[in-house]
This record gives C-alpha cells, sequence and structure tokens, in this order.
C-alpha cells in the first residue's frame, strides 16, 4: 500500500484553552506541521487554498468552533448540531434541520467529507463560491442560528482562550471575519473518508463479495431499459448508469446535475443564478458513506437506498428539466429494467462506501 504524508505548513506551539462555554483538557500544541494520511493509489491529489494553508493550530481551532454553540443566537446550537459526525456529517437521519426558533429549512443537510476535492461552490444550489464562505452563512440564516457575524466575533474577540488560539493559528490580535471563516475552512477541509472496504478493495487488502462484485458492474455499467430485458441476467447488461453522475473513487461529480425529481418549487442552481438552463440542478454529492446519510436527495424525500434505486427504475416526470437530452440521463427518462437480485447486488456494493472510522475518527469528534 502506497501511502503518502502531505505537509502543508510549518506549526508552531499546539493549543490549551477553555471554550467560552465549554472546557477542554490543557494539551501543548505540536510542533510538527499539520498532516493527514490517504492512499493516493485511490484518491486525487489534495487542493488546499494557497491563503490558507492547513496548521494544526488552525484545524484545532476549527474543530473548535464548529462544535461550540455559541455560534448561534441563543448559545444552544452548533454547527455539529445538524452535522452529526456518526451519520458521516448530516442530520440525525432528518430530512431538514431545525433552527433555534423551531423553524425548518427546505434542504437536507448535506454531509461534511472530502470537501477538498469540491471545485465549484457549496450548498446544493452552489451560492457559496469557497468553503470559508459557506460555513459562515448559516449562523447569519434567521431559520438556522439566527445570530450575526458581529454578534460572534463580539463574543470570541471577548475570550482570552479563543484570542489566544487565533493569536497562535493566525497570528492577529483582533479576530475578524476572515479569519472565523478559515479557521471553519480549515477543520473542514481536514475530514478525509478513505478507509471503507471499497479503499481496502483497491489497495488489496480485502476482496468484494459475489454480491458486491455484480453491484459494482452494476453501478459502472450503462443502463439496460425495457425493451431489452429479455436478456437481462447477461452480466453486460447489469448497468444502471450510477456511473455518469457518481464515477470515480470520489463518487461524485463537481457539475451541478439534474437528479430527475419534479419540480416541487425549488430551482436549485437555477434559483442561485436566474439562469433557466441551470433550473432543478442540483450539487452532486459523493455516494461515500451513502448508507450513512439518509435521508436522500436534496428534499429528503427518499428514507432508503431501495426506495433511491426504484425512482431510478421508474419513469421520470420531465417537468423540471430536459432529461430526453440530458447527456448523464439518456436511459433513465424511459425507465430501465434491473431484477430484484440486482437491485440487491447493487445496495451492497454501496454499502461498501461506509467508511466506520470516520464516523468516530477522534481528530473529527466533539473536542469539549
Amino acid at each position: 500500500m502506497k501511502k503518502f504524508l502531505l505537509f502543508i505548513s510549518i506549526v508552531a506551539s499546539l493549543y490549551a484553552c477553555k471554550d467560552v462555554v465549554n472546557e477542554i483538557p490543557d494539551t501543548p500544541f505540536s510542533s510538527a506541521p499539520y498532516s493527514f494520511t490517504y492512499s493516493d493509489a485511490v484518491l486525487p491529489p489534495p487542493r488546499i487554498a494557497s491563503d490558507n494553508p492547513l496548521t494544526n493550530e488552525g484545524v484545532q481551532l476549527g474543530r473548535m468552533l464548529f462544535y461550540d454553540p455559541i455560534l448561534s443566537g441563543d448559545s444552544t446550537q452548533s454547527c455539529a448540531s445538524c452535522h452529526n459526525q456518526k451519520n458521516a456529517f448530516t442530520d440525525n437521519g432528518k430530512p431538514f434541520s431545525e433552527g433555534i426558533n423551531g423553524t425548518f429549512g427546505t434542504r437536507n443537510s448535506m454531509p461534511i467529507f472530502n470537501l477538498m476535492w469540491h471545485l465549484d461552490g457549496f450548498f446544493w444550489d452552489g451560492r457559496a463560491d469557497i468553503l470559508r464562505h459557506q460555513a459562515l452563512v448559516p449562523i447569519e440564516d434567521p431559520i438556522e442560528m439566527d445570530e450575526t457575524i458581529g454578534n460572534v466575533l463580539a463574543k470570541v474577540n471577548s475570550s482570552a482562550n479563543y484570542k489566544d488560539q487565533f493569536k497562535k493559528a493566525f497570528n492577529v490580535e483582533e479576530i475578524d471575519e476572515e479569519q472565523l471563516g478559515k479557521a471553519f475552512e480549515q477543520f473542514m477541509l481536514s475530514i478525509v473518508s478513505g478507509n471503507s472496504k471499497f479503499d481496502k478493495v483497491q489497495l488489496g487488502l480485502a476482496s468484494f463479495t459475489d454480491q458486491e462484485k455484480v453491484g459494482q458492474i452494476i453501478f459502472n455499467s450503462e443502463a439496460v431499459t425495457l425493451q431489452d430485458e429479455i436478456d437481462s441476467q447477461n452480466p453486460i447488461n447489469y448497468g444502471a448508469d450510477c456511473f455518469h453522475c457518481h464515477g470515480n473513487s470520489l463518487f461524485m461529480r463537481r457539475e451541478y446535475l439534474s437528479n430527475g425529481l419534479s419540480d416541487n418549487g425549488d430551482k436549485g442552481r437555477g434559483g442561485a443564478t436566474g439562469i433557466a438552463d441551470d433550473d432543478c440542478k442540483f450539487k452532486t454529492p459523493s455516494l461515500r458513506n451513502i448508507e450513512k446519510t439518509a435521508p436522500y436527495m436534496h428534499d429528503g424525500r427518499f428514507n432508503t437506498l431501495e426506495e433511491v434505486i426504484q425512482f431510478y427504475l421508474s419513469p421520470m416526470d420531465n417537468s423540471c428539466a430536459d432529461l430526453a437530452n440530458s447527456p448523464n440521463m439518456h436511459a433513465l427518462k424511459d425507465s430501465i429494467y434491473l431484477s430484484e437480485s440486482n437491485k440487491e447486488a447493487l445496495v451492497s456494493f454501496l454499502k461498501t462506501l461506509t467508511d466506520e472510522t470516520l464516523l468516530t475518527d477522534e481528530r473529527y469528534s466533539n473536542p469539549f
């Protein structure tokens, strides 16, 4: 197994601090640079912004902020409230997240991992250009944390502990919005998922079952339409077209794509850009850890993987997108065929993308 350590920056001493609300044990900073290890035989080269290199101090500071409820207007809700590690940083099986005032959003909470390989914006509609900007939006959203950046800055600037940590991470005396966003960005970029059974198989450390092998063929093959059903047991006809939108080792596409759902009033990317051709296109999330991130789709309408698969096997409503001319959805517009055993095999393969270590890794857990 070929592994490498990515040394992103040189850091000075580790932190010891007490959060505004919570206390954590005193631990000296490490003199080593922040590093994370993953296999370059499976995942692509990293992408880290040159103006925000990851440091031990910066990542740890971002981790503290991510789990600190002082970000919300009433100090009851943190980022982690709607992005739970055990659910691959999604919202505890809820279709929509509840804000501090009891109001609910209209989109499903997206998973947080492998974000350094997302190139074209954040949120389902891509309205935030870079991660450090995305991280601050929920703070000021009245149906989420219902706070102001000004108030958050006042809170952290009044904390000797946070002042000390921002000084170590960014060498600043006064904390501003830029450093706040960069700290969040450093922590979220540090969250890497690359230790699933799929990864181990690619590295020769594990083997797929026969059912999982069939599921992989189905995932990576062109779809078979109903008129070809007669030869459905031929492995060449196992295709479900999944790979068009969720191919490569990241199991995602960086484009905004139609997911085939009918128009329920959410224009997706089109709502953010005002461009009609962008209507009903959404960020394509990774299928890694998909077993842990239910419910599914941007509106959380499907509770199980079986429901998602059945949706893509059924005739689709073209009212929201021109599926007939979509290069990624061409075979799905009239419905495709999979036998019951093939559906089960596909689910079996999707479950090999679960990274159990991500769900418990202390580097990403609550530090308080």
